[in-house]
Protein backbone atom coordinates (compact mmCIF):
# COMPACT_ATOMS: atom_id res chain seq x y z
CA UNK A 1 0.00 0.00 0.00
CA UNK A 2 2.79 2.37 0.94
CA UNK A 3 4.57 1.59 -2.34
CA UNK A 4 1.38 2.33 -4.30
CA UNK A 5 0.90 5.65 -2.44
CA UNK A 6 4.47 6.68 -3.15
CA UNK A 7 4.00 5.87 -6.83
CA UNK A 8 0.81 7.96 -6.93
CA UNK A 9 2.51 10.90 -5.23
CA UNK A 10 5.47 10.61 -7.59
CA UNK A 11 3.10 10.48 -10.57
CA UNK A 12 1.24 13.59 -9.36
CA UNK A 13 4.51 15.46 -8.87
CA UNK A 14 5.56 14.41 -12.37
CA UNK A 15 2.28 15.74 -13.79
CA UNK A 16 2.57 19.03 -11.91
CA UNK A 17 6.18 19.52 -13.04
CA UNK A 18 5.09 18.74 -16.59
CA UNK A 19 2.23 21.27 -16.48
CA UNK A 20 4.49 23.90 -14.98
CA UNK A 21 7.17 23.22 -17.62
CA UNK A 22 4.62 23.49 -20.44
CA UNK A 23 3.41 26.84 -19.04
CA UNK A 24 6.97 28.17 -18.79
CA UNK A 25 7.86 26.96 -22.29
CA UNK A 26 4.63 28.41 -23.67
CA UNK A 27 5.36 31.73 -22.06
CA UNK A 28 8.89 31.76 -23.48
CA UNK A 29 7.54 31.00 -26.95
CA UNK A 30 4.92 33.77 -26.65
CA UNK A 31 7.55 36.15 -25.29
CA UNK A 32 9.87 35.41 -28.22
CA UNK A 33 7.04 35.80 -30.72
CA UNK A 34 5.91 39.11 -29.20
CA UNK A 35 9.48 40.37 -29.15
CA UNK A 36 9.97 39.62 -32.84
CA UNK A 37 6.63 41.16 -33.80
CA UNK A 38 7.28 44.27 -31.73
CA UNK A 39 10.72 44.73 -33.31
CA UNK A 40 9.15 44.41 -36.73
CA UNK A 41 6.32 46.87 -36.08
CA UNK A 42 8.56 49.41 -34.36
CA UNK A 43 10.73 49.47 -37.46
CA UNK A 44 7.66 49.42 -39.71
CA UNK A 45 6.12 52.53 -38.14
CA UNK A 46 9.44 54.38 -38.05
CA UNK A 47 10.09 53.80 -41.72
CA UNK A 48 6.58 53.85 -43.19
CA UNK A 49 4.66 56.35 -41.08
CA UNK A 50 4.81 59.19 -43.64
CA UNK A 51 2.83 57.13 -46.12
CA UNK A 52 0.36 55.46 -43.78
CA UNK A 53 -3.21 56.67 -43.77
CA UNK A 54 -5.40 54.18 -41.91
CA UNK A 55 -2.90 52.04 -39.95
CA UNK A 56 -2.23 53.22 -36.39
CA UNK A 57 0.75 52.44 -34.18
CA UNK A 58 -0.50 50.21 -31.30
CA UNK A 59 2.80 50.18 -29.41
CA UNK A 60 2.59 53.75 -28.16
CA UNK A 61 0.32 56.02 -26.18
CA UNK A 62 0.40 59.38 -27.91
CA UNK A 63 0.56 62.92 -26.53
CA UNK A 64 -0.90 65.83 -28.46
CA UNK A 65 0.79 69.25 -28.17
CA UNK A 66 -1.32 72.34 -27.59
CA UNK A 67 -0.26 73.82 -30.95
CA UNK A 68 -1.52 70.71 -32.74
CA UNK A 69 -4.88 70.87 -30.95
CA UNK A 70 -5.21 74.48 -32.11
CA UNK A 71 -4.27 73.52 -35.68
CA UNK A 72 -6.98 70.84 -35.75
CA UNK A 73 -9.54 73.38 -34.51
CA UNK A 74 -8.46 75.96 -37.08
CA UNK A 75 -8.73 73.35 -39.85
CA UNK A 76 -12.29 72.51 -38.76
CA UNK A 77 -13.31 76.19 -38.75
CA UNK A 78 -11.68 76.66 -42.14
CA UNK A 79 -13.66 73.75 -43.60
CA UNK A 80 -16.84 75.34 -42.28
CA UNK A 81 -16.03 78.60 -44.07
CA UNK A 82 -14.70 77.16 -47.33
CA UNK A 83 -16.81 74.04 -47.85
CA UNK A 84 -19.98 75.04 -46.03
CA UNK A 85 -19.50 72.11 -43.61
CA UNK A 86 -21.58 73.48 -40.76
CA UNK A 87 -20.39 72.52 -37.28
CA UNK A 88 -23.26 71.02 -35.29
CA UNK A 89 -22.50 72.55 -31.90
CA UNK A 90 -25.57 70.91 -30.37
CA UNK A 91 -23.62 67.63 -30.48
CA UNK A 92 -20.99 69.04 -28.08
CA UNK A 93 -21.34 69.83 -24.38
CA UNK A 94 -19.44 71.08 -21.37
CA UNK A 95 -20.47 69.09 -18.28
CA UNK A 96 -20.31 69.83 -14.54
CA UNK A 97 -21.76 67.79 -11.72
CA UNK A 98 -22.76 69.07 -8.27
CA UNK A 99 -23.61 67.07 -5.16
CA UNK A 100 -22.61 69.80 -2.67
CA UNK A 101 -24.17 73.27 -2.56
CA UNK A 102 -20.74 74.87 -2.00
CA UNK A 103 -19.77 73.93 -5.57
CA UNK A 104 -22.89 75.25 -7.30
CA UNK A 105 -21.60 78.82 -7.49
CA UNK A 106 -18.55 77.57 -9.39
CA UNK A 107 -20.76 76.05 -12.07
CA UNK A 108 -22.41 79.44 -12.50
CA UNK A 109 -18.99 81.10 -12.87
CA UNK A 110 -17.71 78.54 -15.39
CA UNK A 111 -20.88 78.40 -17.49
CA UNK A 112 -21.21 82.19 -17.50
CA UNK A 113 -17.59 82.59 -18.65
CA UNK A 114 -18.02 79.95 -21.36
CA UNK A 115 -21.10 81.71 -22.74
CA UNK A 116 -20.47 85.42 -22.17
CA UNK A 117 -16.68 85.73 -22.26
CA UNK A 118 -15.58 82.83 -24.48
CA UNK A 119 -18.70 82.70 -26.71
CA UNK A 120 -19.05 78.93 -26.87
CA UNK A 121 -21.95 77.50 -28.85
CA UNK A 122 -21.75 74.10 -27.18
CA UNK A 123 -24.40 72.99 -24.69
CA UNK A 124 -23.76 73.64 -20.99
CA UNK A 125 -24.92 70.64 -18.95
CA UNK A 126 -25.24 70.57 -15.18
CA UNK A 127 -25.80 67.23 -13.46
CA UNK A 128 -27.14 68.13 -10.04
CA UNK A 129 -28.07 65.82 -7.19
CA UNK A 130 -31.82 65.68 -6.70
CA UNK A 131 -31.09 65.51 -2.94
CA UNK A 132 -30.07 69.18 -3.07
CA UNK A 133 -33.57 70.09 -4.22
CA UNK A 134 -35.35 68.04 -1.59
CA UNK A 135 -36.78 70.47 0.98
CA UNK A 136 -36.74 67.72 3.61
CA UNK A 137 -32.98 67.16 3.35
CA UNK A 138 -31.57 70.42 2.01
CA UNK A 139 -31.06 73.31 4.42
CA UNK A 140 -30.18 75.77 1.63
CA UNK A 141 -33.05 75.13 -0.75
CA UNK A 142 -33.77 78.83 -1.43
CA UNK A 143 -30.13 79.63 -2.16
CA UNK A 144 -29.86 76.60 -4.45
CA UNK A 145 -32.98 77.56 -6.42
CA UNK A 146 -31.72 81.12 -6.89
CA UNK A 147 -28.35 79.88 -8.17
CA UNK A 148 -30.05 77.40 -10.50
CA UNK A 149 -32.23 80.20 -11.86
CA UNK A 150 -29.09 82.24 -12.53
CA UNK A 151 -27.45 79.29 -14.28
CA UNK A 152 -30.51 78.64 -16.46
CA UNK A 153 -30.79 82.36 -17.27
CA UNK A 154 -27.35 82.31 -18.90
CA UNK A 155 -29.20 80.92 -21.93
CA UNK A 156 -32.54 79.13 -21.73
CA UNK A 157 -31.82 76.91 -24.74
CA UNK A 158 -28.10 76.35 -24.24
CA UNK A 159 -28.09 75.40 -20.55
CA UNK A 160 -29.41 71.95 -19.63
CA UNK A 161 -30.00 71.06 -15.97
CA UNK A 162 -30.45 67.37 -15.18
CA UNK A 163 -31.44 65.90 -11.83
CA UNK A 164 -29.36 62.85 -10.94
CA UNK A 165 -29.08 60.25 -8.20
CA UNK A 166 -25.75 60.25 -6.37
CA UNK A 167 -23.41 57.28 -6.55
CA UNK A 168 -22.41 57.01 -2.89
CA UNK A 169 -19.69 54.90 -1.31
CA UNK A 170 -21.29 53.17 1.68
CA UNK A 171 -19.73 53.68 5.12
CA UNK A 172 -17.30 56.27 3.74
CA UNK A 173 -17.13 59.42 5.92
CA UNK A 174 -14.69 61.29 3.63
CA UNK A 175 -15.59 64.39 1.56
CA UNK A 176 -15.12 62.27 -1.59
CA UNK A 177 -17.76 59.65 -0.82
CA UNK A 178 -19.98 60.95 -3.65
CA UNK A 179 -17.20 61.55 -6.20
CA UNK A 180 -18.14 58.42 -8.17
CA UNK A 181 -21.21 60.38 -9.31
CA UNK A 182 -18.81 61.97 -11.80
CA UNK A 183 -18.95 58.73 -13.80
CA UNK A 184 -22.44 59.69 -15.04
CA UNK A 185 -20.68 61.93 -17.56
CA UNK A 186 -19.89 58.78 -19.58
CA UNK A 187 -23.65 58.28 -20.03
CA UNK A 188 -24.45 61.61 -21.72
CA UNK A 189 -24.97 59.78 -25.00
CA UNK A 190 -27.08 62.44 -26.68
CA UNK A 191 -23.77 64.22 -27.31
CA UNK A 192 -21.02 63.20 -29.71
CA UNK A 193 -18.31 64.59 -27.44
CA UNK A 194 -18.28 66.22 -24.00
CA UNK A 195 -15.70 68.15 -22.02
CA UNK A 196 -16.05 67.31 -18.36
CA UNK A 197 -14.74 69.89 -15.87
CA UNK A 198 -14.37 69.68 -12.11
CA UNK A 199 -15.64 73.04 -10.91
CA UNK A 200 -13.16 73.58 -8.07
CA UNK A 201 -11.02 75.38 -10.62
CA UNK A 202 -10.72 78.57 -12.60
CA UNK A 203 -11.33 78.55 -16.34
CA UNK A 204 -9.18 81.14 -18.11
CA UNK A 205 -9.97 80.57 -21.78
CA UNK A 206 -12.24 78.69 -24.16
CA UNK A 207 -11.73 74.94 -24.47
CA UNK A 208 -13.78 74.58 -27.66
CA UNK A 209 -10.74 73.28 -29.53
CA UNK A 210 -10.91 70.03 -27.54
CA UNK A 211 -14.16 69.07 -29.26
CA UNK A 212 -12.16 68.66 -32.48
CA UNK A 213 -9.66 66.02 -31.45
CA UNK A 214 -9.58 63.15 -33.97
CA UNK A 215 -13.01 61.49 -34.07
CA UNK A 216 -11.69 58.03 -33.17
CA UNK A 217 -10.48 59.29 -29.77
CA UNK A 218 -12.90 58.27 -27.01
CA UNK A 219 -10.97 59.61 -24.02
CA UNK A 220 -8.36 62.33 -23.55
CA UNK A 221 -7.04 63.92 -20.35
CA UNK A 222 -3.87 65.41 -18.86
CA UNK A 223 -1.64 63.26 -16.65
CA UNK A 224 -0.85 63.41 -12.94
CA UNK A 225 2.48 65.14 -13.55
CA UNK A 226 2.89 66.07 -9.87
CA UNK A 227 3.87 62.47 -9.04
CA UNK A 228 6.98 62.65 -11.26
CA UNK A 229 10.48 63.30 -9.96
CA UNK A 230 13.36 65.06 -11.71
CA UNK A 231 14.92 61.62 -12.16
CA UNK A 232 11.78 60.40 -13.96
CA UNK A 233 11.96 63.33 -16.35
CA UNK A 234 15.66 62.90 -17.11
CA UNK A 235 15.08 59.20 -17.73
CA UNK A 236 12.26 60.03 -20.15
CA UNK A 237 14.42 62.50 -22.13
CA UNK A 238 17.19 59.91 -22.31
CA UNK A 239 14.77 57.25 -23.53
CA UNK A 240 13.44 59.37 -26.39
CA UNK A 241 16.84 60.67 -27.48
CA UNK A 242 18.99 57.57 -27.23
CA UNK A 243 16.79 54.48 -27.04
CA UNK A 244 14.14 55.58 -29.51
CA UNK A 245 16.58 57.77 -31.46
CA UNK A 246 13.96 60.50 -31.79
CA UNK A 247 14.45 64.26 -31.32
CA UNK A 248 13.34 65.66 -27.97
CA UNK A 249 12.68 69.11 -29.45
CA UNK A 250 8.89 69.42 -29.51
CA UNK A 251 9.10 71.94 -32.36
CA UNK A 252 10.33 69.24 -34.73
CA UNK A 253 7.02 67.44 -34.20
CA UNK A 254 4.62 70.38 -34.25
CA UNK A 255 5.97 71.65 -37.60
CA UNK A 256 5.44 68.26 -39.25
CA UNK A 257 2.01 67.89 -37.66
CA UNK A 258 0.91 71.36 -38.80
CA UNK A 259 1.90 70.54 -42.38
CA UNK A 260 0.04 67.22 -42.32
CA UNK A 261 -3.09 68.86 -40.93
CA UNK A 262 -3.01 71.42 -43.75
CA UNK A 263 -2.84 68.57 -46.26
CA UNK A 264 -5.60 66.55 -44.56
CA UNK A 265 -3.20 63.71 -43.73
CA UNK A 266 -3.25 61.35 -40.77
CA UNK A 267 -1.39 62.74 -37.74
CA UNK A 268 -1.59 60.01 -35.07
CA UNK A 269 1.64 58.18 -35.91
CA UNK A 270 3.53 61.50 -35.98
CA UNK A 271 2.46 62.62 -32.51
CA UNK A 272 5.10 62.47 -29.74
CA UNK A 273 4.88 59.23 -27.77
CA UNK A 274 4.55 58.97 -24.00
CA UNK A 275 7.92 57.51 -22.88
CA UNK A 276 7.52 53.88 -21.81
CA UNK A 277 9.73 54.42 -18.77
CA UNK A 278 7.00 56.60 -17.22
CA UNK A 279 4.34 53.90 -17.08
CA UNK A 280 5.71 50.46 -17.93
CA UNK A 281 7.57 48.21 -15.49
CA UNK A 282 10.45 47.27 -17.74
CA UNK A 283 12.35 48.28 -20.86
CA UNK A 284 10.93 45.25 -22.63
CA UNK A 285 7.50 46.04 -24.08
CA UNK A 286 6.81 42.36 -24.76
CA UNK A 287 7.39 41.58 -21.07
CA UNK A 288 4.88 44.23 -20.03
CA UNK A 289 2.34 43.10 -22.61
CA UNK A 290 2.49 39.56 -21.24
CA UNK A 291 2.31 40.87 -17.66
CA UNK A 292 -0.82 42.83 -18.54
CA UNK A 293 -2.78 39.81 -19.67
CA UNK A 294 -6.14 39.40 -18.01
CA UNK A 295 -6.63 37.18 -14.98
CA UNK A 296 -8.47 34.70 -17.19
CA UNK A 297 -5.19 33.78 -18.86
CA UNK A 298 -2.98 31.00 -17.39
CA UNK A 299 -0.01 33.31 -17.86
CA UNK A 300 -1.46 35.68 -15.28
CA UNK A 301 -0.92 33.29 -12.42
CA UNK A 302 2.82 33.15 -13.01
CA UNK A 303 3.70 36.60 -14.20
CA UNK A 304 0.58 38.78 -14.26
CA UNK A 305 0.59 42.23 -12.73
CA UNK A 306 -2.23 44.63 -11.99
CA UNK A 307 0.08 47.31 -10.67
CA UNK A 308 -0.85 50.82 -11.76
CA UNK A 309 1.99 53.20 -12.57
CA UNK A 310 2.35 56.38 -10.53
CA UNK A 311 1.69 58.33 -13.72
CA UNK A 312 -2.07 58.27 -14.35
CA UNK A 313 -4.81 60.21 -16.06
CA UNK A 314 -6.13 63.10 -14.00
CA UNK A 315 -9.92 63.19 -13.81
CA UNK A 316 -10.51 66.90 -13.21
CA UNK A 317 -10.69 67.61 -16.96
CA UNK A 318 -11.67 64.87 -19.41
CA UNK A 319 -12.67 64.84 -23.07
CA UNK A 320 -15.10 61.95 -23.52
CA UNK A 321 -17.05 60.34 -26.31
CA UNK A 322 -20.07 59.11 -24.31
CA UNK A 323 -21.04 55.52 -24.97
CA UNK A 324 -23.75 53.23 -23.66
CA UNK A 325 -21.34 50.32 -23.96
CA UNK A 326 -18.72 52.07 -21.82
CA UNK A 327 -21.24 53.21 -19.24
CA UNK A 328 -22.77 49.72 -18.99
CA UNK A 329 -19.27 48.37 -18.40
CA UNK A 330 -18.78 50.92 -15.62
CA UNK A 331 -22.08 50.08 -13.91
CA UNK A 332 -22.02 46.31 -14.33
CA UNK A 333 -18.33 45.50 -14.08
CA UNK A 334 -15.98 48.20 -12.81
CA UNK A 335 -18.11 50.02 -10.24
CA UNK A 336 -18.88 46.87 -8.17
CA UNK A 337 -15.14 46.20 -7.94
CA UNK A 338 -14.39 49.53 -6.32
CA UNK A 339 -17.44 50.88 -4.53
CA UNK A 340 -16.74 49.06 -1.25
CA UNK A 341 -12.96 49.45 -1.33
CA UNK A 342 -11.42 51.91 1.08
CA UNK A 343 -9.71 54.98 -0.44
CA UNK A 344 -10.85 54.16 -3.98
CA UNK A 345 -12.68 56.87 -5.91
CA UNK A 346 -13.43 58.09 -9.43
CA UNK A 347 -9.80 58.59 -10.50
CA UNK A 348 -8.91 55.11 -9.23
CA UNK A 349 -11.71 53.51 -11.23
CA UNK A 350 -10.71 55.36 -14.38
CA UNK A 351 -7.02 54.47 -14.05
CA UNK A 352 -7.25 50.95 -12.67
CA UNK A 353 -10.11 49.67 -14.80
CA UNK A 354 -11.10 51.89 -17.73
CA UNK A 355 -7.89 53.56 -18.88
CA UNK A 356 -4.96 51.84 -17.18
CA UNK A 357 -1.92 52.94 -19.20
CA UNK A 358 -0.32 49.49 -19.03
CA UNK A 359 -3.52 47.72 -20.08
CA UNK A 360 -4.03 50.15 -22.97
CA UNK A 361 -0.77 49.02 -24.58
CA UNK A 362 -1.71 45.37 -24.11
CA UNK A 363 -5.23 45.77 -25.53
CA UNK A 364 -4.05 47.87 -28.45
CA UNK A 365 -1.38 45.41 -29.50
CA UNK A 366 -3.51 42.28 -29.10
CA UNK A 367 -6.33 43.82 -31.14
CA UNK A 368 -3.89 45.11 -33.77
CA UNK A 369 -2.38 41.64 -34.22
CA UNK A 370 -5.82 40.20 -35.02
CA UNK A 371 -7.24 42.85 -37.32
CA UNK A 372 -4.52 45.29 -38.25
CA UNK A 373 -6.55 47.62 -40.47
CA UNK A 374 -9.53 47.77 -38.09
CA UNK A 375 -7.53 48.95 -35.09
CA UNK A 376 -8.01 52.57 -34.04
CA UNK A 377 -6.56 54.09 -30.85
CA UNK A 378 -9.04 55.44 -28.29
CA UNK A 379 -6.96 57.61 -25.95
CA UNK A 380 -4.78 60.70 -26.10
CA UNK A 381 -2.72 62.52 -23.49
CA UNK A 382 -3.39 66.26 -23.20
CA UNK A 383 -0.65 68.77 -22.23
CA UNK A 384 -1.05 69.24 -18.48
CA UNK A 385 0.22 72.80 -18.10
CA UNK A 386 -2.47 73.92 -20.50
CA UNK A 387 -5.36 71.75 -19.34
CA UNK A 388 -4.50 70.45 -15.88
CA UNK A 389 -2.24 72.86 -14.01
CA UNK A 390 -2.45 72.80 -10.21
CA UNK A 391 -2.25 76.05 -8.27
CA UNK A 392 0.20 74.25 -5.98
CA UNK A 393 2.70 74.03 -8.85
CA UNK A 394 2.97 77.84 -8.91
CA UNK A 395 4.56 77.59 -5.46
CA UNK A 396 6.70 74.55 -6.23
CA UNK A 397 10.05 75.39 -7.93
CA UNK A 398 10.54 71.69 -8.75
CA UNK A 399 7.57 71.94 -11.14
CA UNK A 400 8.71 75.01 -13.07
CA UNK A 401 10.65 73.11 -15.74
CA UNK A 402 7.69 70.75 -16.22
CA UNK A 403 5.33 73.70 -16.66
CA UNK A 404 7.47 74.80 -19.61
CA UNK A 405 7.65 71.28 -21.05
CA UNK A 406 4.25 69.70 -20.59
CA UNK A 407 4.62 67.08 -23.32
CA UNK A 408 6.53 64.54 -21.25
CA UNK A 409 9.89 63.39 -22.58
CA UNK A 410 10.21 66.42 -24.88
CA UNK A 411 11.39 70.00 -24.52
CA UNK A 412 10.67 73.34 -26.14
CA UNK A 413 14.06 74.29 -27.59
CA UNK A 414 15.19 77.33 -29.58
CA UNK A 415 17.28 77.25 -32.78
CA UNK A 416 20.47 76.87 -30.73
CA UNK A 417 19.10 73.90 -28.83
CA UNK A 418 18.62 75.86 -25.60
CA UNK A 419 15.54 75.21 -23.49
CA UNK A 420 12.76 77.79 -23.71
CA UNK A 421 11.31 78.37 -20.27
CA UNK A 422 8.10 80.18 -19.41
CA UNK A 423 7.91 82.71 -16.63
CA UNK A 424 5.18 82.02 -14.10
CA UNK A 425 3.16 84.91 -15.57
CA UNK A 426 3.45 83.29 -19.00
CA UNK A 427 2.57 79.90 -17.55
CA UNK A 428 -0.69 81.25 -16.13
CA UNK A 429 -1.45 82.99 -19.42
CA UNK A 430 -0.77 79.75 -21.30
CA UNK A 431 -2.91 77.68 -18.95
CA UNK A 432 -6.60 77.44 -19.78
CA UNK A 433 -7.77 75.54 -16.72
CA UNK A 434 -6.16 75.80 -13.28
CA UNK A 435 -7.26 73.45 -10.51
CA UNK A 436 -7.36 74.72 -6.92
CA UNK A 437 -5.04 72.32 -5.09
CA UNK A 438 -2.89 73.68 -2.24
CA UNK A 439 -3.20 71.26 0.65
CA UNK A 440 -3.38 71.99 3.58
CA UNK A 441 -5.01 75.23 2.37
CA UNK A 442 -8.70 74.68 1.73
CA UNK A 443 -10.76 75.62 -1.29
CA UNK A 444 -10.94 79.42 -1.74
CA UNK A 445 -14.66 79.75 -1.06
CA UNK A 446 -14.19 78.70 2.57
CA UNK A 447 -12.35 82.01 3.17
CA UNK A 448 -13.71 85.54 3.29
CA UNK A 449 -10.75 87.10 1.49
CA UNK A 450 -7.45 86.19 -0.19
CA UNK A 451 -5.75 87.89 2.75
CA UNK A 452 -6.90 84.98 4.90
CA UNK A 453 -4.64 82.55 3.02
CA UNK A 454 -2.43 84.62 0.70
CA UNK A 455 1.10 83.62 -0.25
CA UNK A 456 3.86 85.54 1.49
CA UNK A 457 7.57 84.88 0.89
CA UNK A 458 8.52 85.11 4.56
CA UNK A 459 5.59 82.98 5.68
CA UNK A 460 6.42 80.31 3.09
CA UNK A 461 10.09 80.40 4.14
CA UNK A 462 9.09 79.62 7.71
CA UNK A 463 7.42 76.49 6.32
CA UNK A 464 10.65 75.48 4.60
CA UNK A 465 9.72 76.70 1.11
CA UNK A 466 12.09 79.11 -0.65
CA UNK A 467 10.13 81.24 -3.11
CA UNK A 468 10.82 84.26 -5.28
CA UNK A 469 8.39 87.17 -4.77
CA UNK A 470 7.06 86.60 -8.30
CA UNK A 471 5.78 83.14 -7.32
CA UNK A 472 3.65 84.55 -4.52
CA UNK A 473 2.48 87.41 -6.70
CA UNK A 474 1.31 85.09 -9.49
CA UNK A 475 -0.29 82.60 -7.08
CA UNK A 476 -2.16 85.38 -5.29
CA UNK A 477 -3.35 86.87 -8.58
CA UNK A 478 -5.04 83.58 -9.59
CA UNK A 479 -7.01 83.50 -6.35
CA UNK A 480 -7.76 87.23 -6.37
CA UNK A 481 -9.25 86.89 -9.85
CA UNK A 482 -11.44 84.01 -8.69
CA UNK A 483 -12.64 85.82 -5.54
CA UNK A 484 -13.59 88.83 -7.65
CA UNK A 485 -15.51 86.66 -10.12
CA UNK A 486 -17.31 84.84 -7.32
CA UNK A 487 -19.34 87.96 -6.59
CA UNK A 488 -21.64 86.88 -9.44
CA UNK A 489 -23.13 84.36 -7.03
CA UNK A 490 -24.42 86.94 -4.55
CA UNK A 491 -28.08 86.27 -3.85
Amino acid sequence: MRLVSKRRIGFLIFILVGVFSVCIISRCVVHFQYNEEIKYYKKFFQQKKDGLQEIYNPLEIKQIPGETIDDLYSASLEKELKNNQIIEWSKFAYVNYVTDVDYLCNTLIIFNDLKEQFKTKAKLVLLISRDLLDPDTSANIDQIKLLLDKIQAIDESQVIIKLIDNIVKPKDPTPWNESLTKLLVFNQTEFERVIYLDNDATLRSSLDELFFLPKYIKFAAPLTYWFLSEHDLEKSYHEIKFKEKQPINLGSYTKVLANRIRKGQMIYNHLPSLPHSLYLNSNNIAQDIISSTSSSSPLFYFHGSKKVSKLKFASNLMVIKPSKKTFDEIVEDTLPKIINKKDKYDMDLINEELYNLKKIIYKQFIFFRKVRKLFKPEVLVLPFARYGLLTGSLKNPKHYSMISNDVLGYKNLDENGDEITRSLDDAVTYSKYIHFSDYPIGKPWVYQSVKDFECNVEKEKSRGLELEPQACSVWNSVYESYMQTRKICSV
